[in-house]
């Protein structure tokens, strides 16, 4: 199970991390996610957990749709929050392959 939570979160930093490279708009999405890094984080339980990765997927769809495009330093940073926030919701009991499903959606 470390196996496939470490791929997990190997694969939601590497998609959140080619989806925004470049320069724009990039200080709204680190932002949005260090907020929701911190809301993840600090959910008692799954319910929450559901909750925040709903708006994880938004803020995923919405880079996505705008083509946000960031610098290098805000797409490091954006890796960090993401990996924070996977790492948070799957030990709420979000799975992984829950994530990775969801994500496979915006390819």
């Amino acid at each position: 199970m470390k196996i496939l939570k470490g791929v997990a979160a190997l694969f939601v930093v590497g998609f959140v991390m080619i989806m925004a490279p470049g320069c724009k708009k990039g200080n709204s999405y680190v932002d949005k996610l260090s907020d929701l890094e911190k809301n993840a984080c600090a959910c008692a339980d799954k319910d929450c957990a559901d909750r925040e990765f709903k708006n994880f997927l938004a803020i995923v769809e919405d880079m996505k749709t705008t083509k946000a495009r960031v610098s290098n330093d805000d797409g490091q940073k954006l890796g960090m929050s993401t990996a924070n926030i996977v790492k948070c919701l799957m030990s709420k009991g979000i799975s992984p392959v829950d994530i990775q499903k969801e994500l496979q959606k915006f390819k």
